[in-house]
């Protein structure tokens, strides 16, 4: 009696099984039809159509899960100036050419406005009410753009610039020549970002700034910072991005008390920057914590960028003991003794940097280089067609997305050598002579150089990032030995850069690499100044 159970059972299992390759063929079949009648049918000008590998969603996953990384994945597999990525019944158009990027760019057809916007309530976490105010009024982002650019004059500039050298003066100062052996770094990076947020909250927000009193919220800053993009794209941010929603509101809280108390209004020492955001803000009937909640972005733009670059910059030209050596042949005689009435007071003028320390400014570059994947985000705002200066033009139809990938650009073999993913200090040296081709090499090199974006949207807080990262790399070289402790500078690992910033950070925030900050033989007193 057992075997007829047993083929009863095979027969029955036999049954189900087939029945859910049935479904499940069905639910394959119906995804495949669905995507049929779901694929965008593209202008035969609009660039070429790239399907993804799951219908519909595959591009909108590989976003997500690769964030700036997906683009590199992409362009491997099709290797083509220019792409449309179908995302579900939409599209967005992707940009590889350095020609096609440098005309999206600055035409003033395609916006990045519309994202502020949009990104605004997601991102700040803003109420409905809040959020019509900025919907509602249609000069105000105009007019916040208005205040950026006049917050970012030399004028400003250089007061800001003043307020951050002063800090990373103070901070140099503290290091003693009688510290036996140096003073103990257990972590570069964390050194790094302290040194550079500090400096950046008070050159923007004053002697009150909410960091002053509560050091604290520097955590909050980076977990707010690193999360952002999932504040972005996920549900229920309060359950699903719970570390970096609290982050967001200890820090608008904080923020909150400082524009209510008004010191943006009522403090000398808070920059033309700050006080002219807040001022547009304000006049459209926003709060002291509206204004936080929004402005909760204007210390993360100005940080987030900058303690990577400077972090990478110190670790490659650390690496490389040969290139600190020409570095300092370069700066030493550019330094001013004796200009104040302390003769310990060594000056170091930042314009005179930029203008006769090629090999220095030319390691900052390459770091933007290498390590900046910045994807730069565009609107087309009404049909325009893009050419790439060798007969090839393409359609770009009104309302559609635009992602311009510098990480390929930056990486291409092509413009950059053999060598593209190793450090180059020489890359960006003046050219020495005339050689056949070398303005086409020169020019190449222009074009699929965008570590700031471009056009109208150019980075505004780029001036104030490369004074800051100059001035303590000028003084780190002169006057301070960095020997490495736990791993050589050289072995610390990049990971992939988030959507919401362009540079790489170093895997696990840089744990494992230290340094004993100790200064140089001669160097024992210097006090570090710096000026515009």
């Amino acid at each position: 009696m057992a075997a007829p159970q047993v083929v009863a059972g095979e027969s029955l299992v036999s049954k189900v099984t087939s029945g859910n390759a049935l479904i499940l063929c069905g639910i394959i079949g119906g995804l495949y039809l669905l995507d049929f009648l779901l694929t965008p049918r593209l202008d035969p000008s609009e660039p070429p159509l790239l399907k993804p590998s799951i219908p519909l969603i595959g591009h909108i996953i590989g976003i997500i899960w690769h964030q700036n990384d997906y683009h590199r994945i992409v362009h491997q597999k099709h290797p083509i100036p220019i792409a449309s990525l179908q995302m579900l019944w939409g599209k967005i158009y992707t940009v590889w050419d350095p020609q096609l990027a440098q005309n999206s760019l600055k035409t003033r057809n395609l916006s990045f406005g519309p994202f502020v916007v949009e990104f605004a309530q997601k991102s700040f976490g803003l109420s409905a009410e809040t959020f019509a105010k900025i919907t509602d009024n249609k000069d105000l982002v105009p007019n916040f753009n208005e205040a950026n650019h006049a917050g970012m004059q030399p004028k400003p500039l250089h007061a800001m610039n003043a307020t951050a050298f002063n800090y990373i003066s103070r901070t140099l100062d503290k290091v003693s020549p009688g510290d036996e052996g140096g003073v103990a770094v257990p972590n570069l990076y964390l050194w790094i970002r302290d040194v550079i947020t500090f400096a950046a909250a008070h050159s923007l927000l004053g002697k009150e700034n909410p960091w002053e009193n509560n050091p604290s919220l520097v955590e909050d800053m980076w977990t707010f910072e690193s999360n952002l993009p999932h504040l972005l794209t996920k549900p229920f941010p309060a359950i699903t991005v719970r570390k970096g929603y609290l982050a967001r509101n200890r820090l608008q809280a904080a923020l909150g008390k400082y524009y209510t108390a008004e010191h943006d209004i009522n403090d000398p020492t808070v920059a033309q920057l700050t006080r002219g955001r807040a001022k547009v803000l304000r006049g459209y009937g926003f709060s002291g914590f509206e204004v936080a909640q929004a402005e909760i972005m204007l210390p993360v733009a100005a940080m987030t960028n900058s303690v990577p670059v400077m972090y990478w910059l110190i670790c490659n030209v650390f690496a490389k003991p040969a290139l600190v050596d020409r570095i300092r042949e370069e700066v030493l005689p550019l330094l001013e003794k004796g200009s104040d009435p302390d003769p310990d007071v060594v000056m170091v003028n930042i314009s005179r940097l930029e203008k006769e320390c090629p090999l220095l400014i030319s390691c900052y570059r390459e770091i933007l280089r290498l390590l900046n994947q910045n994807v730069s985000m565009r609107r087309v705002l009404v049909d325009t067609t893009i050419n790439d200066g060798k007969g090839n033009s393409y359609l770009l139809k009104k309302g559609v997305d635009v992602q311009i990938a510098s990480g390929i650009m930056h990486r291409m073999q092509g413009v950059w050598g053999d060598d593209v993913l190793e450090f180059k200090p020489e890359h960006f040296l003046p050219p020495t002579g005339k050689s056949a081709g070398q303005a086409e090499k020169e020019k190449a090199k222009r074009n699929a150089y965008i570590p700031f974006g471009g056009g109208q949207h150019l980075c505004p807080g780029r001036n104030f990032a490369f004074a800051e990262i100059i001035a303590l790399c000028s003084a780190l070289v002169v006057g301070f030995d960095l020997p490495p402790v736990g791993m050589g500078f050289e072995q610390m690992k990049a990971q992939p850069a988030i959507l919401a910033n362009a540079v790489a950070k170093p895997v696990n925030d840089g744990e494992g690499l230290g340094i004993k900050l100790k200064r140089r033989k001669g160097w024992e007193a210097a006090k570090w100044r710096f000026k515009n």
